[in-house]
């Protein structure tokens, strides 16, 4: 079971604070009062019955009732130079507090749980770089970062991240850079850690666009650099959008091919490639309930080495409500569901 707990001196010290200047609820709340700075408390919490995924081994597992409570403060102070923190709790455990300043001349996010809202420790500024299918992001070790700078420059954009501690050499091995921006109607994008780097190049062409990428990538605990070269077209035609690519990885060459629509409402997307990795995608409203169906012929990680990743499942958003919803869903995946067989009640604040 996960549980958010303030302390009721903490309740009503953030509480005078944020009413000194500003009220603000959001997510069912009444109250609504605009000065600044703001000081707002939201998150999500549901109840849940789960039949969790059968272990490799062993007998199958049995399910059980549980609850989640996400909590986060957010406390904002506008202007010029402004700052952002955000203090959470998610599960069973505090996040330490992000904050994140903007000035005329750079943007600064440090926490040692969300640096500029990436996932685990932070987002790395290498993430900048836009590669192509099965070519190998820069870095072994992706968002990992404790603190993020982002630096606008004449419409490109610059960034560094890294460790808070450099005491190490593996601390300071996750320092990062990262760039974006275009020039004569290219989109460039570029990112470096440690040994690693990449650079990517895009445009419009004939109504297609055409990406271009080259990587230099030194995996983990490899002694020398992989070279890695892509090129991607995506092309709409009619209803459709039709993306084929073809890439090079040490020598090895691989392709893919997918096909994207809509109809009525639901997106459809099929792909399959060189590796015989065949993926199916079905989202979109299925009369009151809207549907999500997934599935990749690649071998899930969480089960058998032979099962196929899928994810499927209905969620029901109840009238007249803001954002409480009714949810069945098997995953063995563990992305846009919980894993396991779950039926779900979820609210949002």
């Amino acid at each position: 079971m996960k549980k958010a707990l303030l302390t009721t001196t903490a309740l009503v010290a953030l509480s005078s604070a944020a009413f000194a200047d500003s009220v603000a609820v959001v997510n069912g709340g009444t109250s609504h009062h605009t000065h600044s700075p703001t000081v707002v408390f939201h998150g999500t919490a549901n109840i849940n019955y789960t039949v969790p995924l059968k272990a490799v081994a062993g007998p199958a597992p049995e399910g059980a009732v549980a609850s989640d409570v996400d909590l986060d403060v957010t406390m904002t102070s506008l202007g010029a130079y402004s700052a952002t923190i955000t203090y959470g709790m998610e599960g069973n455990n505090i996040a330490g507090a992000t904050v994140s300043v903007t000035t005329p001349l750079a943007n600064i996010s440090v926490g040692v749980d969300d640096a500029r809202g990436g996932g685990a420790a932070g987002a790395d500024a290498s993430d900048l770089y836009s590669d192509i299918d099965r070519m190998s992001s820069v870095g072994t070790d992706e968002d990992s970062s404790d603190w993020y700078v982002s630096v606008p420059l004449a419409g490109w954009n610059f960034a560094l991240s890294g460790d808070n501690s450099q005491a190490t050499t593996a601390n300071k091995e996750n320092t990062s850079i990262g760039l974006t921006g275009s020039v004569g109607g290219l989109s460039i994008t570029a990112g470096g850690k440690n040994k690693s780097g990449g650079v990517s190049v895009s445009t419009n062409l004939m109504g297609a666009t055409v990406k271009a990428a080259m990587g230099s990538i030194r995996p983990a605990g490899a002694a020398s650099n992989v070279s890695e070269t892509g090129v991607e077209v995506s092309m709409p035609l009619g209803g459709m959008t039709v993306t084929v690519n073809s890439t090079t990885v040490d020598s090895t060459n691989n392709w893919g091919a997918s096909v994207s629509t809509t109809v009525s409402g639901m997106a459809i997307s099929v792909g399959t490639d060189s590796e015989e990795e065949n993926t199916f995608k079905l989202t979109g409203p299925m009369g009151p309930v809207a549907l999500h169906l997934e599935y990749d012929s690649d071998d899930s990680a969480l089960t058998l080495a032979n099962d196929a990743t899928v994810e499927a499942g209905i969620t029901y958003t109840v009238p007249g409500t803001k954002g409480t919803t009714i949810s069945a869903s098997y995953s063995n995946d563990d992305d846009d569901f919980d894993a396991g067989t779950q039926v779900k009640m979820a609210f949002s604040f």
